[in-house]
């Protein structure tokens, strides 16, 4: 079966991946966390990594704009998740580090994460889910 040989929608692109972070999203939600995003997850990743960045640095490392940020920054401080305080030396940026919190959610997410990957892609052989990791990253290097 080829793409022609489907019907509208199921033969668009951009169905398929909106169908497909849907199966994410649920399968996240039952495996990962119902409480914490995956949205969440890479900001706690990336702060893993780096010890303390700006919000700005966390707009490029997780790929989501300013206000999407803001909002998530807002939300894992208010859990306990993640610190805040302003840069010294210029006091319109806010630098956020994990709290204790914030690494246990980080290390006890950890392998659910592998599990949500696993699941998501398990009926696929090794190299249709390189393939699939290829070319998503190739579109969005766009």
């Amino acid at each position: 079966m080829t793409m022609a040989d489907l019907p509208e929608p199921q033969r668009h692109v951009g169905n398929l991946i909106r169908r497909a972070q849907q199966l994410h999203l649920a399968t996240w939600a039952r495996v990962a966390s119902a409480e914490i995003t995956s949205a969440q997850y890479s900001i706690l990743a990336v702060l893993d990594r780096l010890g303390e960045a700006s919000q700005r640095e966390l707009c490029d490392e997780v790929d989501l704009d300013r206000s999407t940020i803001a909002d998530l920054v807002r939300r894992m401080e208010k859990a306990g998740l993640i610190a805040r305080r302003r840069a010294e030396g210029d006091g319109r940026r806010n630098v956020v580090t994990l709290t204790a919190l914030g690494e246990a959610e980080r290390a006890r997410l950890a392998p659910l994460v592998i599990e949500v990957q696993r699941e998501l892609t398990d009926h696929l052989d090794a190299a249709e889910t390189d393939a699939l990791f290829r070319g998503l990253w190739r579109m969005l290097e766009r």
